[in-house]
Formats: C-alpha cells, structure tokens, sequence
C-alpha cells in the first residue's frame, strides 16, 4: 500500500473531533470557520485553540460580524492567543473579503493570498479543505515527517527543507484519486495530524507510525537525529518596572502605539536603561511617595526575555483620569495580565 493510502486510512479512523471540522453535504469545510482556525493554529496548540475558537465563533458567527467589530472588540475575543498581529490581519482581511468580494471567499491559494495576512500555508489549508483544491500545505508538522522520511540532511528551518516538503507534498497530491473533493485537504490533515501526534519533535512513537515502513530515517536509526537542529535564538534582556495605579476597580491602562502589541493596554512602564536605576524608572512614572512592591514577573515575546519589577499606588490625583478603566473590559498584553494579577490576585 502506497504512503498515501496508508496515511488517509490511518487518518480516517482516528482523527480528531474539533469544532472547525465540520463539513458540508460534500465533505468540505465552511471557509470562513476554516481560515478562523488556521490563522489561531499557528504557533498555538490544538488544544489551547479550542475554546477560544467556540468563543470567537459565538461572537462572529459570519466573516460579516468580524467585519463590522470594532478592532478594540477583535482583540479583546483574542486576548490570550499573543501574537496579536495575527488578530489585526485577521480582522482586516474579513473587511476586504466583505467589501471586495461581496462576503465571498476566493477559492483558490492565488486568491486566498491577496488577503492581508493569509501566506502560503493557510492559502494552501483553506483551498484544499474547504474548496478541495490539490495544493500541499506545509508547516513544522509536515516538514518534520518529510525530513525523516527520506532522512534529509537539512536543519529544520532551512528553506531548502520548506521547499523539499512542498514538492513531495505536490508529488502525493498527484496520486489522490480523481474527483474526490475531500481528498486534498484530508491529506494535508493527515501529514499534520502525524506530526503533531505521533512524529514529534522528541519521543516520537514509531510503533504508532502508519508509515514506519517506509521511513528511512527509522530505517537508519536517525529519527532522533532529524531534521538537523536550527541555529540558537539570540536572547535580548530587558529590566522593565511597571506602576499599577488603583482608584476603586479602575486601573490606569494606556493603549499601546507600537511595540511588540499595539492596540493592547498595559499599566504605565518604563524600561531600565543600561546605567540607570530601578528607582529612576519608578520616579518617572509616579509623582507619588513609597509605591508598594508587589515582586517580580517574567515574560518572554519573540526573543525577548522581560523581567518587570511590579508597584502599585492608590494615589492618582485625578480619580476621572480618562485612562482609568477595568481591566476585563479592554484586551490586555500577556505581560499586562501577568503584572495585574501579581497587584490585583
């Protein structure tokens, strides 16, 4: 049996039940539900996405309702999933499918790429889920199982392994059997569903593998050893310190401009320059006297490690400051939930 057809099969029995694999009378998936849940899957774990998926979903049930929310609505449904820009793209492509192609969905990979947002790998998921278009999808997932199974010497972020795994994936598509819609799109699910479940990254299950037999990574003893590591993450160090301002229930946030999340609220900081101190940071966000220490947190966002000194003062001059708000009702950093619930439990 061809790895094809041992994959879907393996596939078939035993895939996933998940709230964005509905499908229609002809077994393809709703577009919009689809695009949703790709664009929440990277760099996300299946099941961290679940929940949020089934809210975003009660919230914009149709790419309209994504459409007509307000940005400040979108990411406070994503508060949580980090990677915001992912959010902006998300809702700014929904504009542009309602306002430029009359709520439509493009169903091919060209035109799902025009979207803000929507590069090569959800182009290539959603055409094939949810229009049956024979286009290979490739992700860390496909590229490990490809790497093993034809043992390539490549490193797993090397763009030569990307354009290996593209092409085989072209190659399997063409021995699909004609006319089958689903059988694109089940076939990208399966080579990601291995990867995720079986050909990990580390204690990989080959006796679980529905095609061991054919993998020449197990053949040589190398699975272990493959794909080839990628170069170390270069870290960057920041000292931060942090002023919670409490008056009641409201807390003094400010919408951030740029950064790492702009549009997100954090309570006021400031980084602490190389030759300054920790006290000369607090002073430029407090006119106040002995804010209270509330310890330390850490944060890590794209190679940046943050370790953010926390205060807190009820002393605000201004109890109508148009920045006070409760927290609950704007979408906040990551960094800003992890400061807010070291001062406010």
């Amino acid at each position: 049996m061809s790895f094809v057809k041992q994959l879907r099969n393996w596939f078939q029995g035993r895939r996933r039940d998940l709230p964005w694999r509905v499908t229609d009378a002809r077994g393809l998936r709703d577009p919009y539900r689809t695009w949703v849940a790709e664009i929440m899957l990277q760099q996300t774990r299946v099941e961290a996405v679940v929940p949020y998926f089934e809210n975003f979903m009660q919230r914009f049930p149709a790419v309209e309702d994504l459409a007509g929310a307000s940005e400040e609505e979108v990411l406070k449904a994503w508060a949580g999933l980090g990677y915001y820009r992912r959010a902006r793209f998300l809702h700014a492509a929904a504009q542009k499918v309602v306002e430029d192609c009359a709520g439509q969905f493009p169903s091919d990979a060209i035109g799902l790429r025009e979207l803000p947002g929507v590069g090569a790998y959800t182009s290539a998921a959603v055409a094939s889920l949810a229009f049956g278009e024979r286009v290979p999808v490739v992700d860390g997932n496909v590229k490990r199982v490809v790497s093993r199974w034809a043992a390539l010497e490549l490193a797993s972020d090397a763009p030569a392994l990307h354009r290996a795994a593209e092409e085989q994936g072209a190659l399997w598509m063409l021995e699909l059997p004609a006319g089958d819609l689903t059988a694109a799109g089940e076939l990208n699910e399966a080579m990601m569903e291995l990867g995720a479940t079986v050909c990990l990254p580390r204690n990989t299950i080959c006796d679980a593998c529905p095609v061991a037999d054919s993998c020449q990574a197990k053949a040589l003893g190398r699975v272990a050893e493959l794909p080839l590591a990628k170069r170390a993450k270069k870290w960057v160090d920041l000292e931060m310190v942090f002023l919670v301002h409490r008056v009641g229930k409201r807390v003094l946030l400010e919408q951030q401009a740029g950064g790492w999340s702009p549009g997100l609220f954090e309570p006021p900081s400031q980084i602490i320059q190389q030759g300054t101190s920790q006290e000369a940071a607090l002073e430029q966000l407090s006119s106040s006297s002995n804010p209270e220490s509330h310890g330390i947190v850490r944060h890590t966002i794209t190679h940046h490690r943050i370790r953010a000194h926390v205060f807190a003062t009820k002393a605000l001059a201004q109890s109508k400051h148009p920045n006070l708000r409760c927290p609950d009702d704007v979408p906040l950093t990551g960094l800003a939930r992890k400061v807010l619930t070291r001062v406010l439990g």
